[in-house]
Order: structure tokens, then sequence, then C-alpha cells
């Protein structure tokens, strides 16, 4: 038989075209189903996390509310508005909480637009036409949006399946049932602690480290916690039944990998198979745990909130901190503010050329003059901090083995070192170009050198 000849191939191009462009057409969202929202009107009168104030979205034909999630317009500033999802449950005396944003950087101004058009794109556009965030589901077959019972938001087909959801795209939390996946984008940032509540400078991430804590220092990632673990592929929060009980949960973080070893941490203190996935246990409780979140906090701290229905206040109760115990609380890099020795939870000194002096929110690392990379050595003073860690120090051994002069040198030779931290038994040097809380260490043999101005 003759192959087909080109122009047999053509039309045959055409009726596919066509196929496809109808299917598209005929998945449209139904006209009823659509919606523009104006972000104008009164303000809700329960009370919200971040001391903001926040309008509730709702149409008479879609529902945005699955019991204890809604979607909402909230502001933490005057006529500066985030398209975000809460948590709580009206008429309860704790506060409702804010698990997920859209445009936390670029926040809408009164009368801006949310629109669902027969196109299955959801637009956020501020009051001038500037779209300040979007689906990008125009024309991909969405006819529907919804808001899940895990409070996952969702763009879906005729037959239900999700074209786009929130769980993809988290802020600073993740919803039991959320995962991250290890493809270098999707992670937690923090927000900053002021009332503009932007991208903060820490961050958790899955990478080839394993599920990794850095904060932002210029540019520069320095990790400061963490689960370590090769191969992972991605995470899922979740609150897994124990032994199948109604009553009792566990809080995991459950890993997918390439490997079949779990992942490994010196901080880790149980690990089980959760599914088919590694998982690591981080609190039990007995109670029904569903109801939580992982937050990555404005000070950097990795914290669980469960809602606990047995009391009358405060039921987002705080179940778990990655800086949670007396030995691990000093390695928080916010822990002492900008600078700070800390020892069992306690900020208990100022070190300062003169010594340790007492500690108090006022203490700072001393201020550095502009210089030149490569300059000479000699330009820089130091003085010594005995039996001390720096944040970064369980995570990154450092440089050497090499004499502490040679570490002086280094340090004294690069603009961005602050200081070093010297191991003696193994000779290993750690520059670093940032200070923070200082950890105290039993070990008098683990000396820092901070780098101050004369």
């Amino acid at each position: 038989m003759a192959p087909p000849s080109r122009f047999s191939i053509i039309p045959l191009y055409f009726l596919l075209s066509f196929i496809f462009f109808s299917v598209v057409v005929q998945s449209q969202v139904p006209k009823n189903n659509t919606f523009q929202i104006l972000n104008q009107g009164e303000f809700g009168e329960y009370i919200i996390e971040y001391d903001a104030s926040y309008r509730i979205i709702r149409t008479d034909e879609v529902s945005f509310y699955t019991y204890p999630f809604r979607l909402c317009f909230y502001n933490t500033t005057p006529n500066a508005h985030i398209f975000a999802i809460r948590a709580g449950i009206p008429n309860d005396e704790d506060l409702m909480r804010w698990v997920w944003d859209a445009n936390r950087n670029d926040p809408v101004r009164e009368n801006a637009t949310l629109t669902f058009g027969r196109d299955g794109n959801l637009v956020l556009a501020d009051v001038d036409g500037r779209i300040v965030w979007q689906t990008n589901t125009a024309n991909k077959g969405v006819t529907g949006i919804s808001m899940q019972p895990n409070g996952n938001l969702v763009l879906h087909d005729k037959r239900g399946r999700f074209i786009w959801q929130s769980f993809d795209y988290p802020a600073d939390t993740l919803l039991v049932g959320q995962s991250l996946r290890n493809n270098g984008r999707n992670k937690l940032i923090s927000r900053t602690s002021d009332v503009n509540g932007r991208d903060g400078p820490y961050s958790i991430v899955m990478d080839k480290k394993g599920f990794t804590m850095y904060v932002n220092n210029s540019g520069k990632l320095l990790q400061y916690g963490g689960w370590g673990g090769e191969g992972l592929l991605n995470l899922t929060f979740d609150a897994v039944p124990e032994d199948q009980s109604i009553t009792a949960y566990e809080l995991v973080l459950a890993f997918t990998q390439l490997q079949s070893n779990p992942p490994t941490s010196r901080h880790l203190l149980q690990s089980r198979p959760v599914s088919n996935s590694r998982g690591i246990i981080l609190k039990k409780l007995n109670y029904n745990a569903t109801y939580s979140f992982l937050r990555l906090e404005s000070d950097g701290n990795l914290k669980i909130f469960t809602y606990y229905t047995n009391t009358t206040y405060l039921k987002w109760a705080e179940t778990y901190a990655f800086f949670g115990d007396d030995v691990r609380e000093c390695g928080l890099p916010s822990k002492c503010g900008s600078f700070g020795f800390c020892d069992k939870k306690m900020c208990i000194a100022c070190p300062s050329p003169k010594g340790l002096l007492g500690w108090s929110e006022s203490c700072k690392a001393p201020t550095l003059a502009a210089c030149k990379s490569g300059g000479a050595a000699t330009a820089a003073k130091y003085y010594k901090i005995v039996g001390v860690e720096h944040f970064m120090s369980p995570y990154d051994e450092g440089e050497g083995p090499m004499k502490v002069n040679d570490c002086r040198d280094k340090c004294s030779k690069d603009c961005k070192c602050v200081g070093f931290f010297y191991k003696e038994e193994s000779s290993k040097c750690l520059r670093v170009p940032l200070l923070g809380t200082l950890i105290k260490d039993v070990n008098a043999s683990h000396v820092g050198f901070i780098k101050y101005l004369k």
C-alpha cells in the first residue's frame, strides 16, 4: 500500500484540530458558575491572625466554605489586601488562622476584582485592571471551582479531575495531606514579622540534602535546620490514626524516596513506615489531629498547630516546634535577636571585646567598615569566645584542616566574613557571613572569633 500523501495528511490535521477545539469549547464553565467579586463592603467581626481586617468571599451560586476553611480577602495595612484561605470556626474564642495566600508580595486595593470566567481561569486584578495573580488555566478544560474538605482550593474538569489546586502553591503553611516536591520551586517561605507580611528570610525546601531549612543572607542560603536524606522525591504532612484508633493520631512527615533508607537526622527520634513511605513522627496526640497545619514562622521556627475542641479558647494549640527543646532551641538563628549567646533556651550574654556582657534586645553584632576583598589581613581585629557553636555548625563542618591563623587570614580578606568558628581537635574552620544567635558548647576547644573595629 502506498503511503498517504501530504495532501491526505492535511485534512486529518484540520480534523484533529477541530475535534480538540470542540472539546475545549464544550468544557467551558457553566455560565451560572462564573463570577466577578469586588473587594468592597464591611469587614468581618471575628478575631483574626496578624490583627488583620477581612472580608469573606461568597457568591449565591458557588460555596467557598468547607468547615473550617473559607476564602477571604484580608489586610494588615489599609488598602493592601491579600487573597487567602482562612481556617477557624466562627463564634469560637481563638484566632482565625491564615493557611494559604496568593499575592502576599503584591496586595490589591479596594474594589479589586476576583473573576472566574467561562474559560476556566481564576484571575485577581487590581482596581486599575492590572492582573496581580491568576491560575493560568484558561481553555484547559476547567468546568468548576470548589473548596475541598482539607482546605485545598481546586479548579476541576467535568470528570472531577484537578486542573489546578492551591496545595501545589504553598506560602508558609502545609495543611494535612499537602505535599512538597523536590523540584527546587515548591517550598515554604516565612513572612516578615512586620505589618506588611511580605516574604521573610527563612525557607524550607526539598533538595539534595533532604528537607532543609535555610536563612537567606543577602542572597546566600545558610542552613540552620531540617532533616537529612538523599534521594527524597516528595514529602507529605499527615495526621495518621495510631493503630487505626479514631482517638489517637500521629503527626508525621511522610517521605517518598528513591532509596529504601529512611531520612536521617541527628535530631531524629523515631521513624517508621507510613503507607508506602518512610515517616518521621513529630508528635503523638490523644485526639483527632486532622485539623492541623505545619507552618514556617516569621522567626524561622517550624511549628505545628492543631485544633483542639475540648477547650473553650486558644483552640489552635501549638503541638510541635522544631526548635522546641532545651538543646535545640538555641539553634534558632533569631532566638537572641540579631546577636546573642544562648544556653538552654535562655539568652545569657552579649559577646563583646570586653567579654560576655548582660544580654538585652539592644545587643548587636559589631559594625564593620566598608572593605575590599583581598585587602590587608592586618586591618581586621577579633575577639575570642570559648565554648561556642554557630547555628550552621551542625550542618557545615567548615574548611580544613588548617591552622587557626590561616583561618583568620581567610576571614580578614573576605568582606562578607563577620567571624569564624574553629574546632581545635579537628582544625576545621567555619567562616560565616551572619552571626545571629551563638550556642554555648561544653567543649572548650570549640572557639569563635568575632570580627570588629578597634
